[in-house]
């Protein structure tokens, strides 16, 4: 998967003289080939299934039980339709019905995403409409993103880098964390897939008070461990190491065997470990049960 960039997260033009491309791909066959490219074939789709069925899975019991699964329903088959637009039908008469904007990107979303990975699991859903169904998903958060970044100065200080390293399935979860951490008032940079030599000189070039990477499986650990620590071998400072997903919850050790500094199951943890105030809000990087 090649590395994308921009000031804060998204598409931008390419950068010069070896530096990291952050942000989202930039399109659906982008998606099929990240999927597809370096994986090998079934790998790769149960690289997709897993991410998609372990994908922001909401802590908070509550907000489970509020979710409505017709609605799921709903918007699980319009992201993956023929339309181009049908999604953002249901999403406005979602919001229509009373459902709050904010909800539906951090709890519904989220089920979609899961309903996506128990489709594929049912053998109810394609590979290709998987993967169409969380790009569309991920398209919407971009769109959020863009609308909310209004007149902000692009070229201002980032207080936070989220990451997406190369050996990761996909990239929703980070972005629904970055929109989290947005709306929360800091300044976020995504960086997707680049290598460790990249974020070296991303790190000693520009100041961060947090960086923040997944890991999605246990398998993913020793690749993750070995990125970590030729990233602090590459890079002259290196901020706080916050480490998110599905594995905080039961590998409490995890930033040790990994050589974070610290695992952080929600948004307030994160930023409480970095020095960074904020209000709570569920930290939502691939796959938090």
């Amino acid at each position: 998967m090649r590395p994308h960039t921009d000031p804060d997260g998204w598409p931008d033009p390419p950068i010069q003289d070896g530096q990291p491309r952050l942000g989202t791909e930039g399109s659906m066959k982008d998606d099929l080939d990240s999927c597809n490219e370096g994986q090998g074939g079934m790998r790769g789709i149960q690289s997709l299934a897993e991410s998609a069925l372990k994908i922001l899975a909401d802590s908070r019991q509550g907000d489970r039980q509020s979710v409505t699964g017709d609605w799921v329903e709903r918007l699980c088959d319009a992201v993956v339709s023929d339309s181009e637009t049908s999604h953002h039908r249901v999403i406005s008469a979602m919001v229509s019905s009373g459902i709050r904007s904010d909800d539906i990107f951090d709890i519904y979303l989220p089920a979609v995403a899961r309903e996506l990975g128990e489709r594929w699991m049912r053998d109810e859903a394609t590979f290709v409409e998987v993967t169409l169904g969380t790009g569309r998903l991920q398209t919407l958060l971009r769109e959020r993103a863009e609308r909310g970044r209004g007149g902000a100065d692009a070229a201002s200080a980032c207080s936070v880098l989220l990451v997406l390293p190369p050996f990761e399935a996909h990239a929703l979860g980070v972005f629904i964390a970055a929109d989290q951490f947005r709306r929360l008032g800091h300044s976020v940079q995504v960086a997707v897939a680049p290598s460790a030599a990249e974020l070296g000189r991303l790190l000693s070039d520009r100041e961060f008070a947090m960086l923040g990477l997944t890991c999605a499986t246990r398998r993913a650990i020793p690749e993750l461990r070995e990125y970590v620590a030729s990233i602090r071998a590459q890079a002259r400072s290196v901020p706080p190491v916050v480490i998110g997903g599905p594995l905080v919850a039961s590998e409490p050790n995890l930033a040790e065997t990994i050589g974070a500094d610290r695992i952080a199951a929600t948004c307030q943890d994160a930023l409480a470990a970095c020095g960074l105030v904020s209000e709570p809000e569920a930290l939502c990087i691939e796959g938090q049960p």
